[in-house]
């Protein structure tokens, strides 16, 4: 037996009257508790898959809009009279025959949208689905596939003219009085028109169509132009970090740039010390420099904090247009009028980070990579393990640094030499081998693993090719 006090939690009379869903299904019952008048606010009841006969003990529940009855045994709807507001009907895989009598039960349900009776007996009937539809023009969706317009019209034609002897006829039924007063009838009428406005509202717009010419393209956005751009090729990804450092490089140069600092406030005259020191030496760990230290004359982040996009520079010349244009502050500007005030350490490295950090040249790598190395072998041959460690890194670090304008080829030069072609007997390899690539979000160079296609050559006859 089903009972519906399984579904809830605190199995009481109040947490029963205030339940509005139960599912039952699967479960291999084959009746109703008595327990269902208790919860007379049921909206869903599932009950499919058990070995269910008929449907009692639920003429209380008139409350009820889903009732899902699929794989059962019933013969019979007759425990459903009571259910004005029934929207979903869900009672295939079962025994339930005699179409005219279905029909008739079927006809009360004035708000029925959605009916399943497939796998019935009643189904393989003449002309099933035809007068389905033609008694009830309620319903939208039946047996899984929704009602066209073809079919309603159809309907219409064929039912009222089916053969007396072939077949039974089955009238439209008579408007019943199921107890409305004037003001909900009037409430169902106009809630009616009103689905039907939206449904014909919904098809129209589904029916338009946007239709553009071939030659016509959509504007492109400057935003993933420009971004477009600068990732697609190595060599301009390359170009961009000489001057800007990367997300990964702004984190580790952020805290040397506090350390250098030695204080939490900083006024003007530290601030401007400050730059003309990382202008002059730089931090020599990472092979970059402040590009200018005349920080304070002009506005150098007025470029860098630009909104660049589309819906940025129309806002700019409409504000411009109406008067209205924004004066860009300097972001130094508490300390240019007070040199007495102060600003902290972080903030202000953060907006060192935002100006331009070029790498040091070739030259200079190689000479501070070679001093480097000396430090490395001396910490170890002292037994220094820290500074062994810490000097290899930085070496490292510049290495990088100085081998990555090398790896896209930036340094290349056009010779005029006469290029050599040859003439090869080989046959293809296939290898797997590493490649150095560059992460977009971090800016770090990564190594990935995969296969690489190489030639191995037999014999070799070369000739000279201006």
């Amino acid at each position: 037996m089903l009972d519906p006090y399984t579904c809830i939690v605190k199995k009481n009379r109040k947490y029963a009257s205030e339940c509005t869903e139960v599912h039952l299904a699967n479960h291999g019952a084959d009746s109703l508790s008595k327990n269902f008048d208790h919860f007379g606010n049921l909206e869903v009841v599932w009950l499919q898959g058990n070995q269910l006969s008929r449907v009692e003990n639920l003429q209380g529940n008139f409350r009820i809009r889903e009732i899902y009855l699929q794989n059962n045994r019933l013969v019979s709807l007759a425990g459903l009279r009571t259910f004005k507001f029934l929207k979903v009907l869900l009672a295939s895989g079962n025994q339930l025959r005699n179409l005219d009598k279905q029909l008739g039960l079927l006809s009360r349900f004035a708000f029925l949208q959605k009916l399943d009776l497939f796998d019935n007996p009643v189904s393989e009937e003449p002309d099933y689905r035809l007068r389905l539809i033609y008694q009830l023009p309620q319903v939208e969706i039946l047996d899984q596939h929704s009602v066209k317009v073809k079919e309603r019209l159809k309907a219409d034609e064929v039912v009222p003219n089916l053969d007396k002897v072939s077949a039974v006829k089955v009238g439209r039924p008579k408007p019943k009085d199921h107890g409305f007063s004037v003001l909900e009838r009037q409430c169902i009428r106009t809630a009616m028109e009103i689905r039907q406005k939206r449904r014909k509202e919904e098809e129209a717009l589904l029916s338009r169509s946007i239709r553009v010419a071939p030659e016509v393209l959509p504007p492109d956005c400057k935003v993933f132009k420009w971004n477009r751009e600068r990732w697609s090729d190595p060599r301009r990804k390359v170009q961009h970090e000489l001057t800007r450092p990367t997300p990964w490089e702004k984190m580790e140069l952020r805290s040397f740039i506090e350390k250098k600092c030695e204080k939490k406030q900083l006024n003007k005259e530290d601030v401007q010390a400050l730059a003309k020191e990382l202008s002059e030496k730089g931090l020599e760990e990472f092979g970059r420099f402040l590009k200018s230290h005349e920080i304070f004359e002009g506005n150098p982040w007025e470029e860098t904090s630009q909104d660049t996009s589309a819906l940025g520079m129309s806002l700019r010349l409409h504000n411009e247009k109406s008067g209205q244009a924004e004066v860009q502050v300097h972001p130094l500007e508490s300390l240019r009028q007070d040199p007495e005030a102060t600003m902290p350490a972080a903030a202000v490295s953060n907006l060192l980070l935002q100006l331009e950090w070029p790498r040091y040249d070739d030259d200079f790598l190689e000479k501070r990579i070679a001093e480097l190395y000396d430090d490395l072998r001396r910490a170890d041959f002292q037994g220094d393990k820290e500074a062994v460690v810490k000097y290899r890194t930085q070496a490292l670090r510049l290495e990088g640094a100085k081998s990555l304008k090398e790896h896209v080829e930036l340094n290349r030069k056009e010779t005029g030499k006469v290029t050599e072609k040859g003439r090869f007997d080989v046959f293809p390899q296939t290898v797997i081998r590493s490649k150095r690539q560059i992460d977009e979000s971090t800016g770090r160079i990564v190594l990935k693993v995969g296969m690489d296609l190489r030639s191995t050559s037999m014999g070799t006859i070369r000739r000279g090719v201006a």
